[in-house]
């Protein structure tokens, strides 16, 4: 399993017989008053959640890539 901010990847690699299969698991989230999970956690400025977009998308684009290999090896 991959680790990449607040995800976490996980490859089933493929065989012959078997197509490669991935998940993407959320690991950081807060959850609500009405139970719905939450992520960032709250952010009190523009700045705050410009950050959290940019680091969820940095992590986003790397899942992005690893799935790639992970159905080119397949």
């Amino acid at each position: 399993m991959h680790v990449f901010g607040a995800f976490e990847l996980d490859i089933k690699p493929g065989t012959p017989d078997d197509p490669a299969g991935v998940r993407i698991a959320l690991l950081c989230y807060t959850r609500g008053e009405d139970g719905r999970l939450l992520i960032p956690p709250g952010c009190r400025s523009f700045e705050a959640i410009e950050g959290q977009i940019n680091s969820l998308q940095d992590g986003l684009d790397e899942i992005r890539e690893r799935a790639r290999r992970a159905f080119q090896v397949a």
